[in-house]
């Protein structure tokens, strides 16, 4: 070949190779958004990888992360074609599936990259990512909490995991909210699994404990709180009603009562004085409490009530000898029946000597008690009037008002009159 057709052929060549198309990939671009959470397929692959197809699958990601999802698509079934074991390639091809949202054909090619790498990091997160995308944000939580856990983990992996750790976290605890007491205790143990030191979530599940009488499992929520956050008025307020729970009334007056002075709230005041009562009930003696729960009240009852309910009853000295009666020494609440023979209260027979304590008390019967009450122990109110007018004037209620004259009273109905009369004297 002369040196001229030499010539004339490298220039034709040269002219060619200028014409002709060069395969140049798009910029890399960094991902953004939701997108930056699907790790590039390659992450953590230990597969031998050529020169070759290292370049060729980096121009097809590079199309795919530039939004070019059909040239992505053509150049990676190029590269499967040919190596059809490369699971970066299967991984980057669920990847465009879960941004174009087809997560059932994503799930497929996720489930193969696992079936050849079963530790693949890349795949485990997009595994993750298919399940929060399409709804199951419980699913993708624990798959995000094992990934998290390795060490491998990126960080995109415990970004996302804090978020979901928050989302369902404030799912629980809003659900919470409206469950029953039973049902938001677990709700809340599930949310505490969630968040530990989450105050307000800590508290609510002490005070549904409190509400289900659960007082030792309350206590154990509190006390985590109580180096930090002890003042606040609701964890004092449910102390108290732990101390209550366990009988420790004095401790719980004590604590309401500090409470009361600091916040001036009138609720706690009332369940400072609920309390107290609470306290005077728990010790008294075991036959007041079946006078209290009688349903047809015998005077022995009444007497009861009437010594363990009203102080100046109670405490009422220099009281001559009291007549004796002869059918009392066998009945529960003897002293009790002496103390209301002593004021003037009951009578006894002249005759028989008896007072009649199983006598059931009518109606009628206890207004003329609860006046004469009132007029023996001196009250304002009560002063200078008759019987019939003492009550309206002491402004208490005349169970006459409500029963006819020979009703039968319990004993809860008498034992409302006698707290009125109590706070009259």
């Amino acid at each position: 070949m002369t040196r001229a057709k030499t010539l004339i052929l490298l220039a034709m060549v040269i002219v060619a190779a200028r014409c002709a198309p060069v395969d140049v990939p798009p910029p890399a671009v960094t991902p953004e958004g939701e997108d930056r959470y699907l790790l590039d397929p390659r992450t953590g692959y230990t597969g031998i990888v050529t020169p070759q197809l290292a370049k060729r699958f980096d121009t097809a990601w590079r199309y795919g992360l530039a939004g070019n999802a059909p040239e992505a698509r053509r150049r990676l079934d190029e590269i499967l074609k040919t190596n059809p074991e490369y699971v970066p390639a299967i991984l980057a091809e669920s990847a465009l599936e879960i941004k174009a949202g087809r997560y059932d054909a994503a799930r497929a090619g996720v489930a193969e990259a696992l079936d050849r790498v079963p530790d693949s990091i890349a795949a485990r997160v997009y595994e993750a990512e298919i399940a929060l995308r399409s709804g199951q944000t419980r699913v993708a939580y624990d798959l995000y909490r094992e990934i998290a856990a390795r060490p491998d983990a990126p960080p995109t992996a415990s970004e996302r995991f804090a978020q979901l750790q928050e989302t369902i976290f404030n799912e629980l605890y809003a659900a919470a909210q409206t469950a029953s007491d039973a049902e938001a205790v677990r709700v809340l143990r599930e949310a505490l699994a969630i968040n530990a030191g989450a105050i307000d979530a800590r508290i609510l599940l002490a005070r549904k404990l409190v509400a289900q009488r659960q007082f030792e499992e309350a206590r154990k929520e509190l006390d985590p709180l109580l180096d930090t956050v002890a003042d606040r008025a609701e964890i004092q307020e449910m102390l108290a009603e732990i101390e209550v729970g366990r009988g420790r009334y004095q401790e719980a007056i004590i604590r309401l009562d500090r409470l009361a002075r600091r916040t001036k709230d009138p609720r706690h005041e009332r369940r400072l004085e609920e309390i107290k009562e609470e306290w005077s009930a728990a010790n008294m003696p075991s036959h007041f409490h079946t006078a209290l729960a009688s349903t047809a009240l015998t005077r022995a009852e009444l007497a009861t009530l009437l010594y363990w309910t009203v102080p100046s009853i109670r405490f009422a000295q220099n009281l001559g000898a009291p007549p004796i009666a002869v059918d009392i020494e066998e009945v529960q609440g003897r002293e009790e029946m002496i103390r209301a023979i002593a004021l003037g209260l009951y009578d006894v027979d002249p005759v028989t000597r008896r007072v009649s304590p199983f006598r059931q008390v009518t109606a009628s019967r206890l207004s003329a008690i609860l006046a004469r009450v009132l007029m023996v122990r001196g009250a304002t109110c009560a002063r200078g009037l008759t019987h019939e007018r003492v009550l309206a004037a002491c402004n208490v209620t005349d169970p006459l008002a409500t029963y006819p004259p020979d009703a039968i009273v319990t004993g809860r109905e008498a034992q409302r009159a006698l707290d009125q009369i109590a706070k009259k004297l």
